[in-house]
């Protein structure tokens, strides 16, 4: 008499997806999340000042623009991958932001100086993610054969400069300090800092 394995691996298997997208904001990557977007920029994060902006002015915004061109982008290259690389072109000449239409980022996404920002095709990054000026996210290549992308979770924040490299995993609420180089794992709620980037509470 045999046992029938079949149903129990499907279902475990399904189980494992989901909380792995769930973990790490890939289940909420939409190839648009504008309004949440929209939401996002019009917030300041300095306590000292707290205030939101009107929907104009931010509509008005180069930070905001860089966002609306990758989700342009990221729909466009969906259907026509083409498509998707000249709007991702045209983001970087005019925002300075180098995203690649294919990489998935979760809706609430800032960046608060795009000039600089360098996402590659493989990455994902969660929901709410803050992104200063000048940060790569992208794959490593070495002859380990550790190739991959990192994946970002939600409410992660990436200081000026850093580089988060190769198949790494960043926790949500994570924060990447400046010109830090991740190459490392890091934990929910943590920081990374330095080069190259040690953990710290």
């Amino acid at each position: 008499m045999t046992h029938d394995t079949t149903n129990e691996t499907t279902h475990e298997t399904t189980e494992d997806t989901a909380r792995c997208g769930a973990a790490h904001g890939t289940a909420d990557t939409r190839p648009l999340g504008l309004l949440a977007d929209l939401a996002a920029n019009r917030t300041s994060d300095d306590p000292r000042r707290p205030r939101t902006a009107g929907v104009l002015p931010t509509v008005l915004t180069l930070r905001f623009l860089a966002t609306f061109l990758y989700r342009a982008s990221a729909r466009a290259g969906s259907s026509v991958p083409v498509l998707g690389s000249v709007l991702k072109q045209v983001n970087h000449a005019i925002t300075g932001a180098d995203i690649a239409w294919s990489a998935r980022i979760g809706p609430g996404l800032v960046l608060w100086h795009p000039t600089g920002v360098v996402i590659g095709p493989g990455v994902v990054v969660g929901r709410d993610a803050r992104i200063q000026q000048g940060i790569t996210l992208g794959a490593a290549r070495s002859r380990t054969g550790q190739d991959g992308d990192p994946v970002l979770g939600d409410g992660v924040y990436v200081g000026a400069g850093a580089r988060v490299l190769g198949p790494v995993r960043v926790g949500d609420r994570a924060r990447i300090g400046a010109n830090a180089v991740v190459l490392i794992d890091v934990p929910d709620d943590a920081s990374a800092v330095g080069v190259p980037a040690r953990i710290i509470a």
